[in-house]
């Protein structure tokens, strides 16, 4: 397959690219920062593009043949979308609708757009899963959202089929510091005390990033058309004070664990989500998906390199 990967300089489309690669695709990776001399290969171009670019998005584009796109790029991170709303907002709708005119002007017949949990919220249920009500909490969640409409709509326009990924806490190595693993596991690093906001009793279920690239690529060969997946690992729940736990155990450090109010920290109680975990059941019916990484694993992996 000819494949264009947007936002293929974070950490999904970095990963995403090199498991692409072990298959017969040839790849167009576009994103605002390129890194140079990263994977000489001939059967991938990478440019140079802002996805809110829409006249170089053409330009440079027109002439591929494209089977499928695949949407990663975006504005993300708690402290920054917060900071800077507009630009949270602008990027991740602007930028989703220009992606879907392009293909519209290329005649692709697939798309493949990477939303967010935080479309659901905190939720009503225990446990979310694709049907539930969507109350988005953050000025992020709340331009996810708005991109999947884009989508859905597009699609009934365009004739265009898509699936739509909410992934829920993706994790590993080269992962950007702002995050809550990297953040915790870089304090451990240079000896510093371990920092949680709130009482830590806020609950996650972290998705190891070869899990999640993995769930991409089975979802490309048997996803289901026109149909929304989460995507995760529901497995292992964790409150945040005991993964800052596990973090210090496996580190075998003697550090501490300071828990920060709200009100000092990047992100506001307003913000916060509160109880975080996947019904994973429709990716795993669909596609014989299983994550296999245990938390214990990755973490080690990330605290060792």
């Amino acid at each position: 397959m000819n494949i264009l990967i947007t936002g293929s300089n974070g950490l999904i489309g970095k990963s995403l690219t090199k498991e692409l690669l072990r298959y017969k695709n040839k790849l167009i990776c576009i994103d605002k920062t390129i890194a140079k001399n990263d994977f000489k290969n001939m059967k991938i171009k990478k440019i140079r593009l802002d996805i809110l670019n829409k006249k170089e998005l053409l330009r440079k584009l027109k002439n591929f043949n494209l089977d499928l796109i695949i949407h990663l790029g975006a504005f993300l991170g708690v402290s920054d979308t917060e900071k800077n709303e507009f630009k949270c907002l602008n990027t991740n709708i602007e930028g989703t609708k220009n992606i879907l005119e392009l293909g519209k002007k290329l005649h692709i017949k697939r798309i493949i757009f990477a939303s967010s949990s935080e479309v659901y919220g905190d939720g009503y249920k225990s446990i979310m899963n694709e049907k539930d009500k969507l109350i988005p909490k953050s000025s992020y969640g709340i331009s996810k959202l708005t991109a999947e409409a884009f989508v859905k709509a597009h699609s009934i326009k365009c004739k265009i089929n898509y699936n739509i990924l909410r992934f829920f806490n993706i994790y590993g190595p080269n992962q950007r510091k702002n995050f809550v693993i990297p953040k915790l596991i870089t304090n451990v690093k240079n000896n510093r005390n371990l920092k949680i906001y709130g009482t830590g009793n806020q609950v996650r279920c972290f998705c190891h990033i070869n899990d999640a690239v993995r769930a991409i690529h089975l979802i490309i060969q048997k996803g289901k058309k026109n149909k929304i997946y989460n995507v995760g690992n529901n497995y292992e729940p964790i409150t945040i004070l005991s993964l800052a736990k596990k973090i210090k155990y496996l580190s075998k450090k003697k550090l501490k664990i300071e828990k920060i109010p709200f009100d000092r920290s990047d992100r506001t109680l307003k913000r916060e989500i509160f109880y975080r975990k996947p019904d994973i059941t429709e990716i795993i019916k669909d596609t014989d998906y299983k994550p296999r990484i245990k938390l214990n694993s990755g973490l080690l992996e990330m605290i060792e390199k």
